[in-house]
């Protein structure tokens, strides 16, 4: 494309389109409006690095269609550089200079307290920009350059495309990609600037009937991009049900462990209210009601009863405790004044001792007074029962604090684990819940993946092939339009109705219009059949049987008011489709015209010069004897003395001797065979030698001879002799008729594609009754006792003569009297062999 200018109008606007559309999110910022800066949640807050940014591109955009390339190119380095500084800052997680200085004035609202780097995604979009824009300033673009800066603009449509779309919905919304979130303003133009690209790469396309050869990348790079996002998005709501479903797994452990230590709490209390009714301290319940509790419940380790001093009473225990996890209970026993009314059940932490979790219920004995009821429980055990039975699908991890005091099957490594508190008593203790290793997933998320980027690589190579086909298609159909067009003969494509389709110049020059007018008429409806309705029904005819599978030729004259009709050949040739039936027509006709004229004009001249040849001979056997007779006339003449009564006949036979000499020397003349080969010959110096010659021939008449041939062509492709021959009848005939003083003109002029000679003269014009007779042979209208009087088939040659050179004789009255012939000559040769 020379020249963008003219040609820049969507591209100019697209670019003014992407400078507006940053205003709004740069005017938020800076006057604290956090709406204008984020007027979606779904988008990232506007930066002033985006604005400056964007504002860089698009300006070098006005300076490539500008045509202001230089400025171009630095505006687009500088654009790439700054994408590169973006990149840098985003991947360090250093803020642009400007951005805390907006984020004091907008406060939390600014990003929501996040981190005020550019955005990957906004860099990454102005840099692959930045560099097909540089390229795209280039002074030459080659095919290559073509291709890559349409996969530039197209992966910039896409991605900016796919991330509007997906953001508007919300679909990155706690996916992996969501940091990845660009804001509204940015993206709006990135798309518009893209689209400005493609449009110049459009402009440049070679035909508009195939796609853009950047349109396979663009549709397969955007599909691959949303299948991404959709990947994403069903690994989003595949961790989220994960994530749900620990949940629920960590809520049913969590009741399933409270259920179990409410049951432990309501035992021991059964325990402590038979010791406070008991007198004789309960002996059996020690010695086998204890025991065989603790064996029935695994949490349970230990059941003591100490006295108020904290003195222990009795253990039902398998083995004994050590002193310091005694000393401690003791120690809580004194320091919690059991004989207090406030004193009731509730439950410690142990700090010594295997197990951490002790129980206390306050028991009035009837002999011992105030004591206390104290069972150690190992809430690990309580906790495994329950987690056992939850690790078919899930991991546990039981801590207390960062102390891990269970584990209950192996946790994936990569694994985001549902944290969820869980209290046994006074213990405050975490359970993670995580995704076992080896535990298979939704297959949804990956097939979805596959099929989706296998779709993506099939569209686009299916729209490269498409691209591929449609080209070659259109240079298929450009050379049979080509073919079409300059075909001499006429062309027609119908189909099945007779209705044409399709019409080439050659048709349309023949029906005289324009061959579009042609399209939508009957073949047997077209102008040149001249509303004759004997042809149309034949034509018609002919068509039908084409229908039927028959190939159809014939010949047909057309006139149309033309100087001469017109012998055309036509044919129609069927066209099968798929199912072996006619679907369409093709019709061509021959202009035979020619070539009949030629055999015409051939078996014309072929009995003339058998005609001639007979009357040269006749001569000839004819001049012998009268040569004879002629001498012995003159011997014969001298010796009758004038006084002779019949000396009056010498001279009357003297007479006719000297005209049948005359005739016989015509004769001779006239058909004299030509064995001139030169192609061209002058006009010029023809027209000389016939006015020279005749003038000198014509000597006693008072007529005079004009040339004019100053417009005359220097040659004309036709034999010389045909052109003398035609001059030498044409003058002598204007020479014959002209009166005393008479004037005859004779002039060549070139008009168009012909060689157009006029003889003129001031006789008293050719009468209209026999006007069409005077170029048949040996029709004449001279007094034949003029000594150029002849046979009449002079004007006879000339006519077969032009003829069959392809040319054209016609005569007709001048308006100031007198009779003019015109011979039109064409300066294009025609080779018919019938002057060889």
């Amino acid at each position: 494309m020379n020249g963008d200018r003219p040609e820049a109008g969507l591209s100019r606007w697209l670019a003014i389109l992407s400078l507006l559309s940053v205003l709004p999110g740069l005017a938020g910022l800076l006057l604290g409006m956090p709406r204008l800066a984020q007027p979606l949640n779904t988008f990232a807050p506007a930066r002033v690095g985006e604005a400056v940014l964007v504002s860089v591109a698009a300006l070098g955009l006005l300076a490539k269609l500008e045509q202001k390339r230089l400025l171009a190119r630095a505006l687009a380095v500088a654009g790439g550089l700054l994408a590169l500084y973006g990149l840098y800052l985003s991947i360090r997680g250093y803020a642009p200079p400007m951005d805390p200085v907006v984020a004091r004035r907008l406060g939390k609202a600014y990003g929501g307290g996040a981190t005020h780097t550019l955005p990957i995604t906004v860099s990454a979009l102005f840099l692959l920009y930045s560099i097909a824009l540089l390229l795209l300033s280039k002074e030459k673009h080659p095919e290559q350059t073509l291709v890559m800066i349409g996969a530039l603009a197209s992966s910039q449509v896409a991605l900016a495309g796919v991330m509007f779309t997906t953001q508007l919905a919300g679909v990155i919304d706690g996916t992996a990609v969501q940091p990845l979130r660009a804001p509204l303003f940015s993206l709006l133009s990135a798309l518009a600037l893209g689209l400005a690209l493609l449009e110049q790469l459009a402009r440049r396309e070679q035909t508009s009937v195939a796609p853009p050869r950047w349109a396979p990348m663009l549709a397969g790079v955007s599909s691959a991009l949303v299948v991404l996002v959709l990947w994403q998005a069903l690994l989003a709501r595949e961790a989220s049900q994960l994530q749900a479903r620990s949940a629920i797994t960590a809520e049913a452990v969590n009741r399933a462990v409270q259920r179990q230590y409410a049951a432990l709490v309501r035992t021991m209390g059964r325990v402590g209210a038979n010791l406070s009714a008991s007198t004789d301290h309960n002996e059996p319940l020690w010695s086998v009601g204890l025991p065989r509790l603790i064996a029935d419940m695994h949490e349970l380790k230990h059941v003591l009863w100490f006295d108020g001093s904290g003195t222990l009473l009795h253990s039902a225990s398998p083995q004994s405790l050590p002193a310091d996890v005694l000393a401690e209970l003791s120690t809580h026993i004194r320091t919690s004044n059991v004989r207090s009314r406030l004193f009731a059940a509730h439950s410690t932490t142990m700090h010594t001792g295997a197990w951490h979790l002790a129980l206390w219920w306050p028991v009035l004995s009837p002999t011992r007074g105030a004591t206390v009821l104290v069972a150690l429980v190992d809430e690990v055990d309580m906790i495994r029962l329950f987690a056992e039975d939850a690790s078919r699908e899930f991991s546990l991890r039981v801590r207390a604090g960062d102390t891990l005091l269970l584990r209950v099957g192996d946790t994936e490594p990569d694994a985001l684990p549902f944290v969820s508190p869980l209290a046994v008593g006074a213990r405050q203790l975490t359970l993670d819940v995580s995704q076992r290793p080896g535990v298979l997933r939704a297959p949804l998320p990956d097939v979805v993946l596959a099929l989706g980027l296998t779709v993506s690589v099939l569209l686009a190579l299916t729209l490269w092939l498409q691209r591929r086909n449609w080209l070659q298609a259109h240079a298929e159909g450009r050379r049979f339009r080509a073919v079409f067009e300059t075909a001499f003969q006429v062309q027609l494509l119908l189909d099945a109705n007779g209705t044409v389709l399709e019409a080439n110049r050659a048709a349309g020059k023949l029906a005289e219009c324009d061959p579009d007018a042609l399209a939508g008429k009957s073949l047997w409806k077209v102008p040149w059949w001249n509303e004759d309705q004997v042809t149309e029904a034949r034509v018609h005819e002919r068509f039908n049987r084409a229908l039927a599978g028959e190939t159809q030729r014939f010949e047909v004259e057309i006139g149309r008011g033309r100087d001469r009709a017109l012998t055309l050949d036509f044919s129609l040739k069927p066209v099968l489709d798929a199912l072996q039936k006619t679907s369409q027509v093709i019709v061509e006709g021959r202009d035979l015209t020619i070539r009949k004229r030629a055999e015409e004009s051939m078996r014309e001249m072929s009995a003339l010069t058998t005609m001639g040849r007979l009357a040269a001979r006749v001569a000839h056997e004819i001049n012998n004897p009268l040569a004879g007779i002629q001498n012995s006339f003159l011997l014969i003449r001298g010796a009758i003395p004038t006084d002779h009564p019949h000396y009056r006949f010498v001279g009357a036979i003297e007479r006719e001797i000297s005209r049948i000499a005359a005739v016989t020397r015509q004769l001779y003349e006239t058909y004299r065979p030509d064995q001139s080969t030169v192609a061209a010959s002058s006009v010029i110096l023809a027209v000389s030698d016939a006015v020279s010659f005749l003038e000198q021939v014509n000597r006693n008449r008072n007529v005079r001879i004009v040339a004019n041939t100053a417009q005359a062509p220097s040659l004309v492709p036709v034999p010389d002799a045909l052109l003398r021959q035609t001059l030498y009848n044409l003058v002598q005939n204007a020479m014959d008729v002209s009166p005393s003083g008479g004037t005859v003109t004779v002039s060549a002029v070139q008009e168009d594609d012909e060689c157009v000679l006029r003889v003129s003269d001031d006789g008293p014009g050719i009468p209209a009754a026999i006007r069409e007779r005077i170029f048949d042979p040996f029709f004449s209208t001279k007094d034949r006792t003029m000594k150029t009087g002849g046979m009449g088939i002079g004007l006879a040659l000339v006519r077969q003569s032009v003829l069959a050179v392809g040319g054209q004789i016609t005569v007709h009255d001048r308006a100031s009297g007198g009779t003019e012939f015109e011979v039109r000559l064409p300066m294009t040769p025609l080779d018919t062999g019938a002057l060889r």
